[in-house]
């Protein structure tokens, strides 16, 4: 492009001496040679220089002007491609930002899962009664009788201790409370950052936290709220 405007602006100027000095042998004839007197060769130069140097002068302005105005052009440019980088650069560090917080979420989610299984597995009958009795077992106990309406003593028995301040079930019933409602927070941000992509995963821990809400509503640990939230949190992610 600079070569091609280098060359043209070159013919333009030899076009312009040739014109100028055709011009003036047609007009007074080309008697200027070595008999010439000098007011001939001094009339010739104030010629031609009153009529290139103006000529020149106002080529070359255009020229810069032309110039100032690539460079304006060019620098436009090259900020709408800076823009666009520091744009890609903010979205890719932001999804970075995302992914990293995801994660680190899950892993609070697997966490809390892990503690809820190892609740599950503790002993809640009395020390030398049989059957042993575990979490699980009341859980899919009271569970089982809500559905059918029927009575269970061993289930009722259990809900009595568990609001009996200072016993080992009103223990383990309070931990499974704290572990449910940082489940239902920490599934909420987890949701939000990932959407439906990882909709399996979000309802595969609520499903399997879902169950211990028929406890915790029994000893009046939670509010219908919390049974709302996982039994609808699948729904959201179709």
């Amino acid at each position: 492009m600079n070569r091609r405007i280098l060359l043209a602006a070159t013919g333009l100027a030899l076009i312009l001496i040739s014109a100028v000095v055709f011009a003036y042998g047609n007009q007074f004839g080309f008697k200027l040679n070595n008999g010439a007197r000098p007011e001939d060769w001094g009339a010739f130069g104030d010629y031609f220089a009153g009529l290139l140097n103006p000529t020149f002068s106002l080529l070359a302005f255009g020229a810069l002007m032309y110039s100032l105005v690539l460079q304006h052009d060019e620098s436009i440019k090259n900020q709408k491609r800076f823009e666009k980088q520091l744009s890609n650069a903010k979205d890719e560090f932001d999804d970075y930002v995302k992914e990293k917080h995801a994660s680190e979420l899950l892993a609070v989610i697997r966490d809390i899962d892990a503690r809820l299984d190892n609740i599950r597995n503790a002993k809640v009958s009395p020390p030398g009664a049989q059957p042993v009795l575990t979490v699980a077992l009341m859980v899919a106990e009271g569970n089982r009788i809500r559905n059918v309406f029927e009575q269970s003593d061993s289930y009722a028995m259990l809900i009595a201790r568990a609001q009996e301040s200072g016993t080992i079930v009103e223990a383990i019933v309070r931990e499974i409370t704290s572990l449910v409602s940082e489940m239902k927070h920490v599934l909420t941000q987890y949701s939000s950052y990932r959407g439906t992509s990882q909709a399996p995963l979000i309802v595969y821990y609520a499903n399997k936290t879902y169950p211990l809400i028929t406890l915790l509503e029994d000893v009046r640990a939670v509010d219908h709220t919390t049974r709302e939230f996982f039994a609808t949190i699948s729904d959201r992610h179709h």
